[in-house]
């Protein structure tokens, strides 16, 4: 069995890169056809994220600051200060900042990216 994931997004060739960036996620093919029918193909945390495009005649919607995604995903980062500089930088939404919680050894911040995805990044305590 394998799970992938799809998110919906505006642009899904410019999201590649955007996310090479923001988790050094490894890009495994993008297409260049007519921009309702693109996609990338990419690795983040050992997991394979379908990107595409939006596209309303098949009810792809891409998420938006009105309207953020319902889905939150966790990744387990080795250094979460630097993940959230990184995510700063690159204009992401700070919802909840870098918090710890000592009863369950464990670090974590939400964010908002700039295509309207939202992540929980988490560390464990040393």
């Amino acid at each position: 069995m394998k799970l992938e994931i799809n998110m919906v997004v505006k642009n899904a060739r410019q999201a590649a890169d955007y996310y090479e960036t923001l988790f050094k996620a490894q890009i495994l093919s993008k297409t260049d056809l007519e921009a309702a029918m693109n996609e990338t193909m990419m690795v983040i945390g050992g997991t394979q994220i379908r990107v595409l495009n939006e596209n309303t005649d098949f009810g792809l919607i891409a998420p938006s600051e009105e309207v953020p995604s319902s889905m939150w995903i966790n990744l387990y980062v080795d250094d979460i200060h630097k993940q959230c500089q990184i995510a700063e930088e690159l204009g992401c939404f700070i919802i909840s900042p870098v918090t710890e919680f000592a009863e369950s050894n464990a670090i974590n911040a939400v964010f908002r990216d700039q295509y309207g995805h939202i992540w929980i990044i988490n560390q464990k305590m040393n």
